[in-house]
């Protein structure tokens, strides 16, 4: 009874975040509070309504400089382990993304600053090494940690992107976090069944087809509008786009794609 109970209770939740959405809701704005950011709770409508058009507010480094904390010889450890990296030789060759490339969105060059389509990116090109062990089954020493939340894990070249991206939302006065990284099989299973799948009106990819599962996606905390704002600018220069309709969090590493 308890379970049936369980269900019902996130169905309920489910709508609940659904039912905002009609047009009579979307312009009511929902307060902002300090609880941990759920990107798939009550904070939804608030980062849908962040994406809004808003006059420019953050600061931006300038265009084809990279940002202060990633002078060139802080990269020299990345490229050589990068250029030793099968992940890396796999990239180039199924992900069409060289070693430069890859460089390149860690240094904040990938592409110009300023926001990018939402969605409508295609298949994920997947590292044949990835490939191979398949989505969500990635072994834990095949991906790398975040610099800033060691918990989290993302295949290295996306991680040191990731890292600088943080790196950089720093440097203009933000603390850049994220809820989800790498996210296995198990996991994305559990996730659809507590709150659907995408195409059927939820908010989870069908188990086994989640780029989280790859290590080349991440759920960032979007509360603040001015966050969201600056992520939107600066993230493509990093390599990282807003990737899926709907879910203004969720950021994936495509810097061939910027």
């Amino acid at each position: 009874m308890s379970s049936i109970s369980s269900l019902s209770s996130i169905r309920a939740r489910i709508d609940s975040i659904e039912s905002r959405f009609t047009p009579e809701r979307v312009d009511q704005q929902v307060a902002l509070d300090t609880a941990e950011f759920d990107p798939f709770g009550e904070h939804y409508e608030r980062a849908v309504a962040a994406t809004r058009p808003a006059a420019p507010r953050v600061q931006q480094h300038a265009e084809g400089t990279a940002p202060v904390a990633f002078r060139e010889t802080s990269m020299l450890p990345l490229r050589e382990s990068v250029a030793t990296s099968s992940a890396t030789g796999s990239l180039q060759a199924s992900g069409g993304l060289s070693i430069d490339t890859i460089l390149a969105a860690v240094a904040g060059r990938a592409g110009v600053a300023g926001p990018r389509q939402i969605g409508g990116y295609g298949p994920m090109p997947v590292p044949e090494d990835l490939a191979a062990f398949g989505n969500g089954r990635i072994p834990k020493d095949a991906l790398s940690p975040l610099a800033a939340q060691p918990n989290h894990r993302l295949t290295a070249p996306a991680a040191a992107a990731w890292d600088a991206v943080v790196r950089a939302a720093a440097a203009d006065g933000f603390e850049l976090t994220i809820t989800d990284s790498y996210r296995s099989y198990p996991q994305q299973v559990d996730l659809a069944e507590r709150k659907g799948l995408y195409a059927e009106g939820g908010l989870a990819a069908r188990p086994g087809t989640s780029n989280h599962g790859w290590g080349l996606a991440v759920d960032a905390d979007v509360r603040d509008p001015a966050l969201l704002e600056w992520l939107k600018t600066n993230g493509p220069r990093f390599g990282w786009v807003e990737a899926v309709p709907r879910e203004p969090w969720h950021w994936e590493f495509r810097p061939a794609q910027v």
